[in-house]
């Protein structure tokens, strides 16, 4: 099992298509969590190879180009604010996600229901910055 966040990572392209939006992400900001008993998590690094379903979506805002990283992310489920999510999954809850990308974009999306997965190995890398 994996957990990630928005912010910092990097989405390679966005559809949209009638009431779905799927994100593709080149990289994201993730770690592995314990798969032993007593083993703690991971640390902070990058997995590669995210998909981001967002079914019966109204979009809110999509403004300019919602591509690159991902300089501010939020994730809104039933009102509260969600730090990290896990992956692989699948929720059908209502949920707000706003994205401000670094290259100025702003999308905001409402769905009632999301899953996300990695397409194929998540290649994960620690990441080494100071």
């Amino acid at each position: 099992m994996w957990e990630w966040q928005l912010s910092e990572s990097e989405v390679s392209d966005a559809q949209r298509r009638a009431d779905s939006v799927t994100l593709h992400f080149s990289a994201v900001t993730a770690r592995i969590l314990g798969m032993q008993a007593g083993e703690g998590p991971s640390a902070w690094g990058y997995a590669q190879g995210l998909v981001l379903d967002l079914h019966q979506v109204q979009v809110a805002q999509w403004e300019g180009f919602a591509a690159g990283r991902i300089a501010h992310g939020r994730l809104f489920q039933a009102g509260k604010l969600v730090p990290s999510l896990p992956v692989p999954a699948q929720e059908s809850v209502a949920s707000v996600w706003e994205l401000r990308f670094a290259n100025g974009a702003l999308l905001v999306l409402a769905a009632q229901a999301w899953q996300c997965r990695f397409a194929g190995e998540p290649r994960f890398r620690e990441s080494y910055a100071c």
